[in-house]
Order: C-alpha cells, then structure tokens, then sequence
C-alpha cells in the first residue's frame, strides 16, 4: 500500500518506481539464511532475505560470454543470425558474441538453449516469464556443445590470466597425479659423419606457444632459424640441425612410418636421418636417410629392437645452405611391448609444451572462481576442486583418447571444472 501511495505521489512515474525499488535495502539483501530470521519469518512474508532468482534465458548466455571475456558490448545495428547445426537444433554462432537481446527472433526457430531456460514464447504476448526446472536443462548444460565451448574459453582465460600459488602453500591440498612419461623431446645438434651417431643434442630453451625454438627473437641472433613445431620446423646453417627425439617408455620392437615435404622450388632442399643410440651390427646408428627437395618422401624403418630409456633421433638439417628449408614431416612410432601391446606416438599429436610450474594449476583454480563467482574459494571448496582435478588428470593419462591431441590432461580437466562452475546454482541463480 505504502508502495502504491508513493507511486501516485511521484506521478505515477516507473522509472521513479524501478529506482526506488531497486536501491531499497529489501531488494538489495542476500539470499543466504539463517537460524534467526527462518524462526521469525520462515516463508519471507516480511522480506527478511532475498529470494533466490535464476537468471533469465538470455542472461545465462549473457553471464558466459562475461566471465569468459568474450561479451561485445556493441548497441544497436543488425540483429544476429541463427542457424541449425549438425544436429538440428537452432544455436548462436560461436563468433557471435553480441548480447542475448540482439539475437534474431523467429517463432519457427526458438534458439535451443534460451528455449531450455524459460525464454519469452513470441507466438502470443508474453505477459509472463515461466520458471521452470527440468531435466532438459541439466541436459543441455552438459552436453550443449556451446556450453562445453563457453567452459573451453574459460579454462583459456584461467591459463593466460592466473597467478601461480607459492610451493609453500600446497601443502594441504590433495597432490596432482605426476606427469606422464614425455616420449617426446625437441632440440638441435650434430650427426658425426663417421659413425652416424648424434654427436651433440641441446634442448630448445624458449617456448612460443605453438612451436620451439632459440629464444623469443626470430631468427635468434645466435642460432638463427632453429625451430621445431607439431608439423615440422626449420633447420640453419650446416652443422646446426634440428632434432626431435623419442625416448623410448618400454622395451620393445618398433616401427616407423611417415613422410618428409619441403614444399619449396627455392633452395637445395633438407635432408632427414633417424638415428638410434644402440648401435647396429654395421656399427653404426643409421635408421634410415632421405633428402627431400619441393616434394614429399616416404621415410620408413623397418623392425629395430629398443631397451626402455633409448632414443630415437629424427634429424633434419640442410644440405649446402638453409635458404627456405621449412619442412613438415609427421613421423608415427608403433612400438610392439614383448606382451603384443602396441604403443603408438605420433609426432604431432604428442607435440608439448614445458611441464606447467607447480602451483599454476591452483591458482588458474582460484582465477575460475574469481571470474565465475566474483570471489575467492573457500578452503574447503579449494580441496575438493583440487581432489577432482587429481581424479580428472588421472583418468585422462589412462584414456588419452578421450581429449583432442592439442589438449594436455591438465587443460582437459580444467575445462571440465569450469564446465562444473558454470552449470553450478551459484552461477546460474541470483543469490
């Protein structure tokens, strides 16, 4: 009644309504409960706590798109498209990152997820928003390929933006499953002519992202244009080759296939060798050699016995000068263990980085909750989204099948996490 005289008082202006709503201290309040008021006011007759709220249709999206710093805030102009996507439900392209508001309407095509979340049905006036709870929408947030994307982007964002915790303080969290064993390394060196051994292999110190190389600065001002990427890479002047070498996990009887390409009518062309550091019966360590120049060559190597801890050295370096030697060459180890189990290692598909610091993985935690829940976890909290980490991790290292070959299990199981937060009550609900 006080609301209603106060209305007509101010007159009958809304947007004097919606402020005074908005800024009263009733509206305002937390959801949270507690013992006192649920004794004096157990049905929140007199507004004692917030009621909780779940976000509109469109603000779900809209909230995604904002922790995952992708929003566009752009007003006005052309409506976004909708389309169908392969399994025929109608969705919001992934580049569109507008508001929910500026999303095309069409009655015959509802947007699939505001349709799972209570959107405005356009067919007749919407007088009012249902709110419903339904099995379909704990459906769509766990297999909607668009929210699977949304938590993709946030693990991202977790990545470049976390702090790593100090060592010191991990030590009341559950420890992290150690790293698997990293068949692959990447640097560069010389092949003695004589007995067509690796003579000298120096790890690429400095990372990029996507590829190794000599430092930040390319060409290094020392070493040039020494470069290894999934693909392939670049060797420098002679005497200055690239390597990628495998150490071998097990004993066993492997095989190699794959091909070499230069792809280049400049230049000489490269020159590839495979090595092994247990000698052959020529005395030598020589696999196999190949030259490749503006074409593509098949480099095979037939059965050669490996103990656990050998290496395997694929060498590319120039021939007369390295004018234009960039190369591909997507090698594939099958390594037979004396039990029949055949263990394969695909050269780009095992492609790394540098082993993640201690301590990042933890803090790219706190940064999900910062973003999605605009605070710190709690300790208790803390422990258990570290103890699904360990669980996630230790999974994927078993079934590495299951993640996309340029995800690492820690990436996997962050993504997964962020999916948790983000399909989580506190997420989706105003509290």
């Amino acid at each position: 009644d006080w609301l209603a005289d106060q209305f007509m008082q101010q007159g009958w202006s809304v947007k004097y309504l919606h402020r005074l709503i908005l800024a009263s201290t009733a509206w305002r309040q937390s959801s949270r409960r507690d013992a006192m008021h649920d004794s004096l006011d157990p049905d929140n007759r007199f507004y004692s706590r917030q009621s909780i709220m779940r976000l509109d249709a469109e603000l779900v999206r809209d909230r995604m798109l904002a922790v995952t710093g992708r929003l566009n805030p752009q007003k006005f102009g052309a409506p976004a498209p909708i389309s169908e996507d392969d399994a025929g439900q109608v969705v919001i392209k992934d580049d569109e990152t507008r508001r929910s508001l500026y999303i095309k309407v069409r009655r015959s095509q509802p947007v699939a997820m505001l349709q799972a979340f209570d959107a405005p049905v356009m067919e007749v006036n919407c007088e009012r928003r249902p709110v419903s709870t339904v099995a379909t929408q704990s459906l769509m947030l766990m297999n909607s390929g668009t929210i699977l994307n949304h938590a993709a982007k946030l693990a991202e964002r977790c990545r470049s933006e976390a702090t790593p915790v100090p060592e010191e303080q991990l030590a009341g969290l559950p420890p992290l499953p150690a790293p698997p064993h990293e068949a692959w390394q990447y640097g560069y060196g010389t092949l003695n002519e004589t007995t067509k051994q690796t003579e000298s292999f120096t790890p690429l110190p400095y990372f990029t992202g996507t590829q190794w190389q000599a430092s930040a600065t390319l060409p290094d001002p020392e070493l040039g244009y020494v470069l290894l990427n999934a693909a392939g890479g670049h060797p420098e002047q002679p005497g200055r080759a690239v390597i990628r070498r495998w150490v071998a996990p097990i004993s066993g009887t492997l095989t190699v296939s794959g091909s070499l390409q230069h792809g280049s009518p400049n230049g000489d062309g490269v020159r590839a060798r495979i090595v092994s550091d247990r000698l052959l019966p020529d005395g030598t360590g020589l696999l196999g050699e190949w030259t490749c120049f503006n074409t593509t060559t098949d480099c095979s190597v037939a059965a050669h016995h490996v103990e656990a801890g050998d290496t395997l050295d694929l060498i590319v370096d120039c021939l007369s000068n390295h004018t234009s030697d960039s190369f591909g060459w997507a090698a594939t180890i099958s390594l037979t263990a004396a039990d029949g189990t055949i263990h394969t290692f695909d050269s780009a598909a095992g492609f790394h980085g540098p082993p993640e610091p201690p301590g990042l993985l933890v803090g790219q935690v706190i940064k999900a909750w910062q973003l999605a829940y605009c605070r710190y976890p709690e300790t208790d909290e803390l422990v258990a989204a570290m103890a699904f980490l360990a669980e996630q991790i230790g999974y994927l290292q078993i079934h590495r099948d299951h993640i996309p070959a340029s995800l690492t299990e820690s990436q996997q199981a962050m993504i997964d996490l962020c999916q948790v937060l983000l399909t989580s009550n506190e997420f989706l609900y105003v509290r």
